[in-house]
């Protein structure tokens, strides 16, 4: 089953340092560069929200991945 890591703003939008611990936060729980997040923006093109699914991996993907 696929985790979601969801972020939502402390105040109205996004600032790079919640980015940042979005990005972290996708990492820590096995997601890869080539994994594609969802975003909300406001009409004003801000961002408000951001979510990601992270599939299960099994030890034996990971292994391959560290190779």
């Amino acid at each position: 089953m696929a985790k979601k890591i969801e972020h939502v703003p402390a105040d109205k939008f996004m600032t790079l340092d919640e980015i940042a611990a979005f990005v972290a936060d996708a990492r820590a729980a096995g997601a890869s560069g080539s994994d594609i997040p969802q975003g909300r923006l406001s009409f004003g093109g801000k961002l408000q929200q951001l979510n990601i699914a992270v599939a299960d991996r099994s030890p034996a993907e990971d292994a391959v991945d560290e190779a």
